[in-house]
This record gives C-alpha cells, structure tokens and sequence, in this order.
C-alpha cells in the first residue's frame, strides 16, 4: 500500500468546496508536525500507567496473591 498514492486518488475526487475545507488541516500537520506526540510509549502518561508503581494488577487479584 502506498499511502500518498492513495491521498493523491482522494483528493484528486474532492470538489474544491472540500479541499477548502482540509486545507488548514494539512497546513497545521505539515507546519507543527512532531512525531513523538504521536508515539504513546514516549508519553509521560504511558510510562506512569507501565510503571511499577501502578500496577493495576497486584490493587485487582490482591486478595488472590494473599490466599496463595
């Protein structure tokens, strides 16, 4: 699959009402793109939740890991 062949089929069949439309949009992606805000294992947040310190799974079985 190659995605900008695929773009380029797309906007090819917009009317120039639409293109007016995803014209900021594009703009906004090519001027502001950074890549690591798209990657979720970089996030602060990701790596609190994939801690050691929050693993949900030791709060749910507590009582199961207690009983073995």
């Amino acid at each position: 699959m190659n995605l900008r062949q695929d773009l380029l089929r797309l906007i090819e069949h917009m009317s120039d009402e639409q293109l007016a439309l995803l014209m900021p949009l594009m703009m906004t992606l090519r001027e502001n793109y950074r890549p690591e805000l798209f990657s979720s294992e970089s996030s602060t947040a990701y790596q609190d939740w994939t801690g050691t310190e929050n693993d949900i799974y030791d709060e749910i079985f507590a009582d199961e890991l207690a009983t073995r």
